[in-house]
């Protein structure tokens, strides 16, 4: 990589500094300045002649873009740990390589389910709007924002990767019992895990049934699209909270807003939705036993700090060769 002859990456939106000054050391960057995604024909003009895309979860980046960018693109990197944004099999058909963040933000998502499950069981968003609204008149009330424990429920976890895994700990230190359903799950393997004896396993029938809480914790593919529909839900006990922090289309959310409105479960916390960013005129909105955040599972500035520099690092790596020291889609 000469430094008379940069290799161009384009960033796709605003990063922070510590991975956008590491490109700036050893590329010209082209870097989107809104913070709205590119539209799809604007991508399409920016990625020509570009070495490296750094892009995000919001960035479809199919073979039409590849063409577009030509053959001087040789790696993309996503600013996230999924990448079903990105058309895998035709990068490696090209030779492109594609970077991720790894697992850098498994313990802060971990920590936003737990925040989700609190701020459902216990009526905490509720309750700082009640007081802020000026509702709070007669000091403290036995019966005032009465909400549900999490000690010693039943916390039913979809998915057991890494999040789903460190979710499950943090559970056990509230005293929780914890039930888990996990795709391909093999017994002979599970014994080698650190919470064979403190945690279930079942089939996914009995982890919606039994649960008092539920965390969606599993990766979006064929088999987990819309895997929480009505039938899910109506066999939920009518004092569960489903939480999703994984990603919005696992849930069926038609499905979802009929079986909250039918009071089938206590409430919902959701960090994800089927189309983002979520419509002013979604029902969801306006429901009370809901708690709603932006997409922030991995909102902290320890993390994203990290996911810039890494997302950043994965292209220079590749850019000088030493491919072995990115974190790379195998």
């Amino acid at each position: 990589m000469s430094k008379k002859n940069k290799p161009i990456v384009l960033v796709t939106r605003p990063i922070p500094e510590t991975g956008l000054k590491l490109l700036q050391t050893h590329c010209d960057v082209i870097m989107n300045q809104r913070m709205a995604p590119l539209r799809y024909s604007e991508l399409l003009n920016k990625v020509k002649g570009v070495d490296a895309i750094l892009c995000f979860l919001t960035d479809k980046i199919d073979k039409q873009i590849m063409d577009a960018a030509g053959s001087s693109l040789k790696v993309i990197s996503t600013f996230s740990t999924g990448y079903e944004h990105l058309d895998v099999s035709e990068a490696r058909r090209r030779g492109i390589k594609i970077g991720y963040t790894g697992d850098i933000l498994t313990e802060t998502t971990a920590d936003i389910a737990i925040g989700l499950m609190l701020c459902t069981g216990r009526r905490l968003v509720e309750g700082d709007k009640y007081l802020r609204k000026g509702k709070w008149k007669y000091g403290w009330n036995p019966d005032l924002m009465i909400g549900r424990d999490l000690h010693h429920k039943t916390l039913g976890v979809i998915g057991l990767g890494k999040i789903g895994s460190a979710i499950c700990r943090r559970a056990i230190g509230f005293g929780m019992k914890v039930l888990f359903t996990k795709r391909n799950f093999d017994p002979n393997d599970f014994k080698k895990n650190i919470l064979f004896d403190k945690i279930e396993y079942c089939n996914l029938q009995r982890l919606v049934s039994d649960s008092d809480y539920i965390v969606i914790s599993c990766t979006l593919n064929k088999d987990s699209y819309h895997l929480i529909d009505y039938d899910k839900i109506r066999k939920m006990k009518r004092d569960t909270y489903l939480i999703n922090i994984s990603r919005g289309k696992i849930i069926k959310e038609r499905d979802l807003i009929r079986g909250l409105k039918e009071k089938l479960i206590a409430g919902a916390g959701l960090d994800v939705y089927e189309d983002e960013p979520i419509r002013s005129n979604n029902p969801l909105i306006r429901m009370q036993n809901v708690v709603l955040l932006p997409h922030i599972g991995s909102a902290s500035i320890d993390t994203r700090n990290k996911m810039s520099e890494i997302a950043a690092s994965n292209i220079i790596y590749v850019l000088k060769g030493r491919q072995d020291e990115a974190i790379l889609i195998k």
